[in-house]
């Protein structure tokens, strides 16, 4: 009987904290949505719902800081494994192939948020004075 009543907790358990878990927001192509549901899965709780942050102080995923020129996939993936003084490993909530549809996801997700990075505006005036400098002379 206590093995019945401490199934019945765990399962409770489960099922209380898989529905804390912000849901998405975001429809997304059939392609991505094993991605997002791993997401929401491992990842909502800290980096809010659709990877745009929540109430803790984990970044956001849709922002420059974390597209592909910024922070690889492999990155993302070592940080999933295992994990940042800030950020607890994942490894023993997601498997490998979990990990590359979370990337494809959130990669699909920076796109149509339409991302990109600003270039230096400092270095585009250094190359412009020079082109005009060697004119000039």
């Amino acid at each position: 009987m206590k093995f019945i009543i401490r199934i019945s907790a765990l399962l409770a358990l489960l099922s209380f904290t898989s529905a804390c878990a912000p849901q998405p927001t975001k429809e997304v192509p059939q392609e991505f949505k094993k991605g997002q549901e791993y997401f929401h899965r491992v990842c909502s709780n800290c980096h809010g719902s659709d990877a745009m942050g929540g109430q803790t102080k984990a970044p956001r995923l849709i922002d420059t800081d974390y597209i592909e020129k910024e922070f690889s996939n492999d990155e993302i993936r070592e940080t999933v494994l295992n994990g940042t003084n800030k950020m607890p490993s994942q490894k023993n909530n997601v498997n490998a192939d979990e990990i590359t549809e979370i990337i494809k996801y959130l990669r699909y997700s920076q796109k149509t948020a339409n991302l990109t990075v600003e270039e230096d505006i400092s270095e585009e005036n250094d190359d412009g004075d020079e082109s005009e400098e060697k004119e000039g002379a």
